[in-house]
């Protein structure tokens, strides 16, 4: 299995809001990508932006 990158930028008003952002696009992703499965987020990555943070999100393969 091959590990599994996913970039996206996330407007936020709090840090509340922004975690909760990120889970929401976790769960999104496991439910419209079925092979994501039998992965875990592995890491993350945050770049802030002027309006945005952008966020790359790393999944590998479950043990």
């Amino acid at each position: 299995m091959q590990p599994f990158v996913y970039e996206t930028a996330v407007v936020y008003e709090s840090s509340g809001q922004f975690l909760g952002n990120i889970r929401r696009t976790v769960q999104e992703l496991k439910r419209t990508h079925p092979q994501l499965r039998n992965y875990a987020l592995a890491d993350l990555a945050l770049h802030r932006g002027r309006k945005a943070v952008s966020v790359t999100l790393y999944f590998q393969p479950k043990n």
